[in-house]
Protein backbone atom coordinates (compact mmCIF):
# COMPACT_ATOMS: atom_id res chain seq x y z
CA UNK A 1 0.00 0.00 0.00
CA UNK A 2 1.38 3.04 -1.18
CA UNK A 3 1.05 6.75 1.00
CA UNK A 4 0.88 9.93 -0.70
CA UNK A 5 3.06 12.57 0.95
CA UNK A 6 1.21 16.18 0.52
CA UNK A 7 4.30 18.94 0.70
CA UNK A 8 3.19 21.82 3.00
CA UNK A 9 2.20 24.90 1.55
CA UNK A 10 4.51 27.76 0.94
CA UNK A 11 4.40 30.74 3.37
CA UNK A 12 3.62 33.94 1.61
CA UNK A 13 4.25 37.20 2.30
CA UNK A 14 0.84 38.83 2.69
CA UNK A 15 2.48 42.63 3.33
CA UNK A 16 4.22 42.14 -0.46
CA UNK A 17 1.20 40.43 -2.11
CA UNK A 18 -0.57 43.74 -0.86
CA UNK A 19 2.05 46.47 -1.45
CA UNK A 20 2.59 44.80 -5.19
CA UNK A 21 -1.37 46.03 -6.33
CA UNK A 22 -2.78 45.99 -9.34
CA UNK A 23 -0.85 45.73 -12.63
CA UNK A 24 -0.37 49.03 -13.92
CA UNK A 25 -1.05 50.43 -17.34
CA UNK A 26 2.10 49.48 -18.84
CA UNK A 27 1.92 46.11 -17.16
CA UNK A 28 -0.84 45.30 -19.40
CA UNK A 29 0.17 43.68 -22.77
CA UNK A 30 -2.24 45.40 -25.16
CA UNK A 31 -1.53 45.13 -29.04
CA UNK A 32 -4.19 47.90 -29.84
CA UNK A 33 -1.96 50.89 -27.72
CA UNK A 34 -4.63 53.51 -28.76
CA UNK A 35 -6.63 51.40 -26.00
CA UNK A 36 -6.54 50.28 -22.57
CA UNK A 37 -7.95 48.64 -19.61
CA UNK A 38 -9.10 50.68 -16.71
CA UNK A 39 -10.59 49.46 -13.44
CA UNK A 40 -13.73 51.01 -12.18
CA UNK A 41 -15.33 50.89 -8.49
CA UNK A 42 -19.60 51.35 -8.80
CA UNK A 43 -21.93 50.53 -5.96
CA UNK A 44 -24.24 47.82 -6.94
CA UNK A 45 -27.43 49.77 -6.54
CA UNK A 46 -25.80 52.05 -9.52
CA UNK A 47 -24.80 48.88 -11.52
CA UNK A 48 -27.95 47.61 -11.09
CA UNK A 49 -29.58 50.84 -12.72
CA UNK A 50 -26.75 51.11 -15.30
CA UNK A 51 -27.97 47.25 -16.41
CA UNK A 52 -31.43 48.60 -16.50
CA UNK A 53 -30.86 51.25 -18.48
CA UNK A 54 -28.39 49.45 -21.16
CA UNK A 55 -30.96 46.55 -21.17
CA UNK A 56 -33.17 48.97 -23.10
CA UNK A 57 -30.75 49.78 -25.80
CA UNK A 58 -30.45 47.00 -28.47
CA UNK A 59 -26.96 46.17 -29.36
CA UNK A 60 -25.60 48.21 -26.88
CA UNK A 61 -23.01 46.38 -24.18
CA UNK A 62 -22.23 48.18 -20.59
CA UNK A 63 -19.13 49.09 -21.55
CA UNK A 64 -20.41 50.84 -24.46
CA UNK A 65 -22.86 52.11 -22.39
CA UNK A 66 -20.36 53.55 -20.32
CA UNK A 67 -18.32 55.03 -22.93
CA UNK A 68 -21.00 56.47 -24.96
CA UNK A 69 -21.64 58.78 -21.15
CA UNK A 70 -17.93 59.81 -21.13
CA UNK A 71 -17.98 60.64 -24.48
CA UNK A 72 -20.80 63.14 -23.84
CA UNK A 73 -20.02 64.48 -20.91
CA UNK A 74 -16.10 65.27 -22.03
CA UNK A 75 -17.84 66.86 -25.06
CA UNK A 76 -19.83 69.11 -22.67
CA UNK A 77 -16.66 70.73 -21.34
CA UNK A 78 -13.74 72.88 -22.82
CA UNK A 79 -10.41 71.41 -24.06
Amino acid sequence: MYMSVRKPPEKVNVEALINRGAKVKQDVKNKDKNWTVINLRISVEMLDWLDEAVAHKVGVSRTGWILQAIHEKLNKIER
